[in-house]
């Protein structure tokens, strides 16, 4: 019986001393990312019988069964498809957050005030159409008007090429995750074969899961070996000890753009993540420097028109077109470098002298419906494309901040079922010390007892 009692104790100790290092382990890593609290599963031994032979059973104490760790599947997936969502609308609201700066109105600098100085820069001409001054100011408001033009063009075209290398990096990223679940799957099932606990690399791969979920919306399924699958759409990202991988290429439909490739073919299935804000975000941008590209092409055609039909200075026809570009597809929109001030058509009649007519027709174009722009004016088409720059902005930063709002809530009680509460460890780590010094205790009385019997029995 006293060797029972030893056994017993010594059973409680190695088990309380296993289910401390536990409760230490969580503890520690309380901060750690991906971590998930483990338990210690405590068992009663099997009992076996009575050294007497009556027949009875004789209980062994306590043993680990195993050492859990705590998930919950709901609240994973959960997390991972609210961070797609998250993801989604962090990369576009950042990408038009930095659109709406080019579309900054009203400013002193913005192409609405310059549309407004050079076509005003017209009717000044139109009071005085011999002043060589008046004309030198509509030369310089048009140069002016083109650079604005251009410059926008220029800033649209490097967010363009920012979200390429951004696109890059992002597909360089989840390539460089996909790699590492399938490498931890192959050790995942390796270690689980051998019976043995895969927390850690489940913890890792966990983690690796919630990263990818954030640039591209995935699905995935376990499988009895604790590997997963990982899809996007219907493409497998990760079958097993298997990744596959992305690429990037040139649009074939957006002169500029990236475009992400799964096996060589266009990427289908992509709906959330980073890379889906990111792709969306160029669409924008090229949807918007086409619109500013027709405004652009109006205002050349416009006053090109215009200019041909009136005479210069010298009454002499038109002194060729005012601008030398139709567009702004490459930032060359300007003011025709043959063009002099005195080339400038400010009269409508050949011999008129102090006809400034034709100057006043060019300064009405600001205010004229145009056929090119859907019977809008050249300051409404802009006001509609400023609008829906802004207001598009403003719905990717709301739903940014909603979506962002609910992936805390689950992360918050995914953290709640599955990550390390301080007090509550230190009140079971206060438990298990207690259970330790028992059993301690235990051997202690056992061996006084032992000595007593030996000094007893001489």
């Amino acid at each position: 019986m006293a060797f029972s009692i030893l056994n017993i104790a010594g059973r409680s100790l190695a088990a309380e001393q296993l289910a401390m290092e536990v409760t230490g382990n969580n503890m520690a890593n309380a901060t750690t990312p991906g971590y998930h609290r483990e338990s210690t599963d405590l068992v009663e031994t099997p009992p076996i019988p009575s050294p007497d032979l009556s027949g009875t059973l004789q209980g062994q104490g306590v043993s680990v069964d195993a050492i859990s760790r705590a998930q919950s599947a709901f609240l994973s997936r959960s997390v991972r498809t609210q961070y797609g969502s998250m993801g989604r609308w962090k990369s576009l609201n950042t990408v038009l957050s930095q659109i709406q700066n080019v579309f900054q109105e009203p400013s002193s600098s913005g192409l609405q005030e310059a549309m407004g100085k050079f076509f005003d820069a017209w009717l000044t001409l139109s009071q005085t159409p011999n002043s060589l001054s008046s004309r030198q100011a509509v030369l310089e408001q048009g140069k002016s008007l083109a650079g604005t033009f251009n410059g926008m063009s220029q800033q649209l075209d490097a967010a363009t090429q920012n979200i390429n290398q951004s696109l890059t990096t992002t597909v360089s990223q989840i390539n460089t995750l996909t790699g590492e679940i399938a490498r931890l799957n192959t050790e995942i099932t390796a270690v689980s074969s051998s019976g043995s606990s895969a927390n850690a690399l489940l913890d890792q791969r966990g983690l690796y899961m919630d990263q990818l979920s954030q640039l591209v919306n995935i699905s995935y399924t376990v499988n009895s070996d604790q590997s997963v699958n990982i899809y996007l759409g219907n493409n497998p990202l990760v079958s097993n000890n298997q990744a596959y991988t992305l690429s990037i290429s040139p649009s074939a439909s957006t002169f500029g753009t990236n475009q992400v490739e799964f096996g060589g073919q266009p990427l289908t299935g992509l709906k959330n993540g980073e890379l889906s804000g990111l792709l969306q975000g160029g669409a924008d941008i090229a949807n918007y420097l086409s619109q500013l590209n027709s405004l652009a092409q109006s205002v050349v055609n416009a006053v090109n028109n215009q200019q041909a039909q009136g005479y210069q200075l010298n009454s002499s026809a038109h002194g060729g077109p005012f601008f030398a570009s139709s567009g702004i597809s490459a930032g060359t929109m300007h003011v025709s470098s043959a063009l002099t001030t005195q080339g400038i058509a400010a009269a409508s009649q050949q011999n008129a002298p102090g006809d400034g007519s034709n100057a006043q027709a060019m300064s009405d174009l600001m205010q004229t419906t145009h056929p090119s722009l859907g019977q809008y004016t050249f300051g409404q088409y802009y006001t509609n494309l400023v609008g829906q720059v802004g207001n598009e902005g403003q719905h990717a930063q709301n739903l940014f901040n909603s979506a962002n709002q609910t992936l805390q809530s689950l992360s918050n009680a995914r953290q709640s079922a599955t990550g390390v509460d301080i007090n509550q460890s230190s009140a079971h780590l206060i438990q298990e010390q207690q259970s330790y010094q028992a059993a301690a205790q235990l051997v202690a009385v056992e061996q006084s007892l032992m000595s007593s019997l030996f000094q007893a029995v001489g």
